[in-house]
């Protein structure tokens, strides 16, 4: 009864720090508005992107089975795993949000629970452990694929949407821009939402009793919450990572978010493990044309694979170690 407890403390904790990692990446179009004294930054926005990620999670259950069933660990390793391996995963992935989080680094959830799982299993059972046909084709071709998709997707909409100059530019009603900012961002923290909140709750449902109503929507339940909670309770951490978001206006945040909306949710319906921060990355380069456009693009590709994986899968090999010596 004791793991259960720790499992799902650890559970809360994980989705807690997403919550501030993620939730403010979602709606830092609104979060930075553009002023004679600089950049404004408010907490409506992060309640916003809050309980639309929460939306997303609960909805979840419903849009994103296929996920669930992909972020298991009997799906990814050939071997059987006890609740030690799945608290050793959680406690990894934990701890290497929460650094992030703090040290103020934006990172992928998805590239954290995969190296926890993936390294430890490793460790604890070989290479020969892994079903590399279902990795190679259910999850790294569509997490290294995700950006470029992104990426095609945004050029493509720029042109469709692109409109002849004229002498005259026709103004855009303020409503307009203010509802589909709004709006945007809305989709952008939902898509979010659906797409992180199975692969969490694929290791939290561990702790219930299988087969019973709590098992399906108490994991779930406990990811809503905690991310709604996170975006709020360390809010200052969330308005720094924004702050480190590419300045870009309007238009170019509008299709960025529609474009990583829609990819990121078609993914999580057909169980494709998307990264939503990789996918927005992708989003953003397809705007292109300018220097810190290509660096943040570039970081954001770059760091979950090289830091991120191997950053959370070290810390789960060495929670097992740990766990083991007790």
């Amino acid at each position: 009864m004791l793991v259960e407890e720790v499992g799902l403390s650890v559970l809360f904790v994980l989705a807690f720090a997403n919550g501030a990692n993620d939730v403010g990446k979602s709606v830092a179009s609104l979060m930075s508005t553009s002023v004679p004294g600089g950049p404004r930054l408010g907490r409506r926005p992060l309640l916003w992107g809050g309980v639309f990620s929460g939306l997303g999670s609960i909805s979840a259950i419903l849009i994103s089975g296929r996920l669930l069933t992909v972020f298991t660990p009997q799906s990814i390793l050939r071997n059987s795993t006890d609740s030690s391996f799945i608290l050793a995963v959680l406690v990894g992935a934990t701890i290497w949000i929460l650094i992030a989080t703090l040290f103020r680094l934006p990172v992928s959830t998805t590239h954290t629970i995969l190296g926890a799982v993936l390294l430890q299993g490793i460790f604890l059972f070989g290479v020969s452990s892994l079903k590399l046909d279902f990795l190679a084709i259910r999850v790294i071709l569509p997490l290294a694929a995700g950006p470029f998709v992104a990426l095609i997707a945004l050029s493509v909409l720029r042109r469709l949407t692109r409109r002849p100059q004229t002498q005259t530019s026709e103004k855009k009603s303020p409503r307009f821009t203010k509802i589909s900012h709004w709006g945007s961002a809305a989709a952008t923290a939902y898509a979010r939402g659906i797409n992180d909140a199975p692969k969490m709750a694929a290791l939290g449902a561990f702790f219930f009793v299988a087969g019973s109503t709590y098992a399906v929507w108490g994991p779930y339940s406990i990811v809503a919450v905690a991310i709604v909670a996170g975006s709020l309770v360390l809010h200052r951490v969330a308005l720094e990572l924004v702050k480190r978001v590419v300045p870009l206006d309007h238009t170019q945040r509008l299709q960025a978010g529609i474009v990583t909306a829609a990819l990121v949710s078609v993914g999580a319906y057909l169980g494709a493990p998307l990264s939503t921060t990789h996918v927005h990355e992708g989003s953003t380069a397809g705007i292109g044309g300018r220097k810190e456009v290509i660096v943040s693009t570039l970081r954001g590709m770059v760091l979950p694979w090289l830091v991120t994986l191997p950053a959370a899968g070290l810390l789960a090999v060495t929670v097992a170690i740990l766990v083991a010596r007790l």
